[in-house]
C-alpha cells in the first residue's frame, strides 16, 4: 500500500553515509516563525518508516490539565512550556515509581509520553484523581505514533532543529523533540499516524532502548511498577523532580528520601555477555545475597547492556544475574553523575 504522506521517491535520502533512520524520515512541517528558530520552517514531506512502537501517546487536555498534573507528578510544571519538555515521575503514596512520563505542551492540550505497556495504567492512575478537575485523558495512539530520528535526516528538511536535550518545536500536528542521549543526538517526532504506515519495527524500538540504557533514562515498565522511588532511578540526577514545588502525590517520602540523605540504591548501567534479562530480574553477589534488580535491558552484539537499581553497598563487588551465574556483569559509565556518588 501506499503511505499517504509519501512524496516522490527522488526526496528520500539514498546515500551510504546515511543510517536506516536517516533513509527513512523527510519530515513535513507548515512555515513557522517561532522565535526560537533561526529561519522560518518551509514546507515539506513526511516519509516515515522508523516507528517506535513501543511508545504511546496520551493526551491530557482542559482548563485544568497543568494545574491538576502539578499535583500528580514529581516535576514543576511551570518549567514545562512550548519550547521544553519535562521528565517526571508519576508516584504512590508511599513514593514508589508508576511511571516515568516526558510531557510535550501542544497548543490545544499537553501530551505525555509513556511506554505503550504502561497506558491503560497511567491512565487509570491519573483518572482516580481527576475529581471535580476539568481534566481529560485520553489514548491517542490510534491517532498519534512516535517516530524515530536523527540530527541528518531533520536537517535535510529544517532551517534549525531542537539543539538542546528537551527542547520542542511544533508545526500543526508535529511535534519534535530532542530526546535524552549521551554521545549523539536523537529525536522523537510524533506526528498523526498514517493507516498505511502502521506498522511494527523491532528493530528501530531496540535501537531506541539500547540508547535510553546508554543515555541513562530509565522506563518502568509493568513487572517494575512501584518498586523504585524516583532517585533510585537517578531522576533527581536528570532533572525529573522538583524539591521546591508544593506537594504531589508521594512527596513526602521522595523529598524526605532527599533532605536526609536516605538513598541507599542507585540506578547503574551495566553489560553482560549474555541475552538481555527481564525487567525486574534479580541481581546477586560472589556471596549470593541480593545486589539489585533489572529496570530495563537491550541487547548488543556482544551480549547486553542494562539499567539497574543496586544497593550502593554492592558497587564495585563482583556482580552476576540470578539467572545467568556464568557470566559477570561489568560496570559501564553513565553521561551524568549519580548525586549520592559526587
Amino acid at each position: 500500500m501506499v503511505n499517504k504522506w509519501r512524496a516522490n521517491s527522488s526526496v528520500i535520502p539514498r546515500s551510504k553515509a546515511y543510517s536506516r533512520f536517516e533513509r527513512a524520515l523527510v519530515l513535513l512541517l507548515s512555515a513557522s516563525n517561532q522565535k526560537h528558530f533561526a529561519a522560518p520552517i518551509r514546507t515539506h514531506t513526511l516519509i516515515v518508516m522508523q516507528i517506535l512502537s513501543a511508545f504511546a501517546p496520551i493526551t491530557i487536555s482542559g482548563a485544568d490539565a497543568k494545574s491538576f498534573l502539578q499535583g500528580q507528578l514529581s516535576n514543576d510544571l511551570n518549567l514545562l512550556t512550548p519550547q521544553q519538555a519535562l521528565l517526571a515521575s508519576c508516584n504512590s503514596a508511599q513514593g514508589r515509581a508508576l511511571a516515568i512520563v516526558t510531557l510535550i505542551e501542544r497548543p490545544d492540550s499537553l501530551l505525555a509520553i509513556v511506554p505503550k505497556t504502561m497506558t491503560s495504567l497511567f491512565i487509570a492512575r491519573l483518572r482516580k484523581y481527576i475529581l471535580r478537575s476539568k481534566v481529560a485523558i485520553t489514548d491517542s495512539s490510534d491517532q498519534l505514533q512516535c517516530v524515530a530520528a536523527t540530527t541528518k535526516s531533520l536537517g535535510k528538511s529544517l532551517p534549525a532543529i531542537p539543539s538542546s536535550i528537551g527542547a520542542h518545536i511544533q508545526s500543526g500536528q508535529t511535534s519534535i523533540l530532542r530526546w535524552w542521549d549521551s554521545d549523539h543526538p536523537r529525536f522523537l517526532v510524533i506526528q498523526p499516524k498514517s493507516t498505511s504506515s502502521d506498522h511494527t519495527n523491532v528493530d528501530a524500538d531496540s535501537t531506541w532502548l539500547l540508547d535510553d540504557i546508554r543515555a541513562g533514562i530509565p522506563h518502568v515498565l509493568v513487572p517494575t511498577h512501584e518498586a523504585f522511588v524516583a532517585q533510585m532511578l537517578n531522576l533527581d540526577a536528570l532533572n525529573g523532580i522538583s524539591f521546591t514545588k508544593g506537594c504531589y502525590t508521594g512527596q513526602e517520602i521522595i523529598a524526605r528520601a532527599h533532605y536526609r540523605g536516605a538513598v541507599k540504591r542507585r540506578m547503574f548501567r551495566l553489560s553482560g555477555a549474555c541475552p538481555p534479562p527481564a525487567p525486574a530480574a534479580r541481581i546477586v553477589a560472589a556471596d549470593g545475597s541480593h545486589a539489585g534488580d533489572v529496570v530495563i535491558a537491550a541487547a548488543t552484539d556482544a551480549g547486553c547492556e542494562l539499567l539497574a537499581v543496586l544497593s550502593l553497598n554492592h558497587v564495585g563487588s563482583a556482580l552476576r544475574l540470578d539467572s545467568n551465574a556464568n557470566v559477570p556483569l561489568k560496570m559501564e559509565s553513565l553521561p551524568y553523575t549519580i548525586p549520592s556518588l559526587a
